[in-house]
């Protein structure tokens, strides 16, 4: 590491400060969840006893144990985050929360950052790293880009308000319980519109929803309550799957169609969810696929994401 401004995260001092940057840096972008997690950091730097605890292993408690940040006469004012997940046996780092005060934009901070994190995983020998970036953030594509990353899907998060639900719509068709037997195709589906790089950097396992008696006994050790249903025409059927958690205030909805009949089951899978769950409703899809219908539903567009990747030899 030749730039002596920079210097790991250390978890028992850096907590704060790094919530500190994130809020000033995407406060005006940040979703509940973001909220939350800036929240989460602040309270726990300020349990001494905790953050040494976990020193040993931050990733435990959802903390940035590995990384860098950049000072300025001992000023917190540029970080970068590191994690890792597992894809196929093959370990991948994931580059997030790369940021820096506004005032010090444009010295050339957080491509220092980003040149001693990659020098830091390929001493580790991982031959894969990755990101997300929003399609609206050009300095930051312009970064990855001069780093020779490449993007290999770009997501939409649709999100249906609550407000929705007072909407007076058509008759929506009735949609019934899945069943047993109809694992095997909604799989099929799922896989065709979420790829395992989605799926396993969001920790969402596709496998979760085979009705076996696994997935229920962990749904109740997680606290969360699953449902399944399903819509049926002229003997094609679509899909919509959802985890319902007592402390979020929305839910994800994994919706699966046969491509042929997507749209049309879109318009009858995603209200009627949203009107059993009674709340906020997500959907995550690739950009620009049925992005007229989303519209048509009264969607709005949370956040587009452009998915890069580099490998190093």
């Amino acid at each position: 590491m030749l730039n002596k401004s920079i210097r790991p995260i250390n978890v028992t001092t850096d907590l704060k400060g790094i919530a500190n940057l994130l809020y000033i840096c995407f406060s005006n972008s940040m979703d509940e969840d973001g909220e939350r997690y800036i929240d989460y950091l602040r309270r726990f730097s300020q349990a001494l006893l905790f953050t040494r605890m976990a020193q040993r292993k931050p990733e435990k408690y959802a903390l940035p144990g590995e990384g860098f940040i950049y000072e300025d006469n001992g000023k917190l004012i540029g970080n970068i985050t590191l994690s890792t997940i597992k894809i196929h046996d093959e370990t991948v780092y994931l580059i997030s929360n790369v940021a820096v005060l506004p005032e010090y934009r444009g010295k050339g901070i957080a491509k220092s950052l980003t040149r001693t994190a990659l020098q830091y995983i390929e001493s580790k020998g991982v031959k894969q790293i990755w990101l997300q970036v929003k399609r609206d953030n050009q300095p930051a594509i312009d970064l990855y880009d001069q780093f020779s990353f490449q993007t290999f899907m770009t997501r939409t998060t649709w999100i249906r308000k609550r407000t929705s639900l007072f909407l007076i719509e058509n008759k929506i068709p009735s949609i019934r319980k899945r069943k047993k037997s109809e694992w095997e195709t909604q799989k099929r589906l799922l896989e065709r519109t979420y790829p395992d790089e989605l799926t396993t950097t969001y920790g969402f396992e596709i496998a979760s929803f085979q009705p076996i008696l696994k997935n229920v006994v962990k749904g109740i050790l997680k606290d969360k309550i699953t449902s399944h249903w399903v819509s049926e025409i002229d003997g094609f059927c679509g899909f919509v799957s959802y985890d319902i958690f007592p402390t979020q205030s929305y839910t994800n909805l994994w919706v699966a169609a046969p491509e042929e009949m997507e749209k049309t089951f879109l318009k009858i899978l995603i209200p009627a969810a949203q009107k059993r769950i009674g709340n906020e409703v997500r959907v995550n899809y690739p950009e620009e696929q049925c992005a007229d219908c989303f519209r048509e539903l009264g969607m709005q567009e949370l956040n587009t994401l452009i998915w890069k990747r580099k490998y190093i030899a």
